[in-house]
């Protein structure tokens, strides 16, 4: 995922899980990512952890 293209309440995937960004961290180069379902947790991550994966970032149904 390009690092570019984050902002704060994209949803995005990692090897952990999927997670809601918080906050981004540019200096240390890791992003904050809030759970879905507590929006108390958090989970932090480094840019080369986010998968990309497109069909998390429609804002509606598109089928193929």
């Amino acid at each position: 995922m390009n690092v570019l293209e984050l902002k704060l309440g994209m949803v995005c995937q990692t090897k952990k899980g999927i997670g809601v960004v918080s906050w981004i961290d540019a200096q240390d180069r890791a992003v904050y990512l809030s759970d879905l379902d507590n929006k108390d947790q958090h989970i932090a991550v480094s840019f080369d952890d986010l998968q990309d994966e497109p069909q998390l970032h429609q804002k509606g149904d598109i089928y193929y």
